[in-house]
């Protein structure tokens, strides 16, 4: 397990922060990790934000995180593999966990439920979402 949990926030120069937000809990994604330093001074993870600004591709505002070099994005969707397995015959399961909205001034947002966003957090820690990434291959 890694002891260091790189944030890479790429983005436009006129955004604060990421626009990343808990479907469940509204809690945003920076407000998250602030909640888990606690956690992760005890079990000796340092957390490293750092923030790159870039300038917007054919006028799209750019709004991208990476947790220890991974997408945040495949993070999430190896995070909610399971989440939508239902045991029921008539169960329907639960659509769009992740989802892609468009916030302020054109930015594209991200949400999930918290879960996700912390399940997503340890599959970077653990480092090995890249060999099973070609393993699906």
């Amino acid at each position: 397990m890694e002891r260091t949990l790189t944030v890479l926030w790429k983005h436009s120069g006129d955004q604060a922060e990421p626009c990343l937000f808990c479907t469940d809990t509204r809690k945003s994604f920076t407000g998250l990790l602030e909640e888990l330093l606690p956690a992760f001074r005890e079990e000796g993870i340092e957390l490293v934000f750092e923030d790159e600004t870039v300038s917007p591709g054919k006028g799209m505002k750019v709004n991208a995180v990476e947790l220890n070099g991974i997408s945040l994005s495949l993070l999430l969707s190896r995070a909610a593999e399971g989440e939508e397995y239902c045991h029921a015959s008539k169960c329907m399961p639960i659509q769009n966990l992740v989802r892609q909205i468009p916030g302020p001034d054109g930015i594209l947002c991200g949400e999930a439920p918290e879960i996700l966003f912390r399940k997503a957090i340890l599959i970077a820690l653990e480092g090995d979402i890249i060999e099973k990434s070609l393993d699906d291959r």
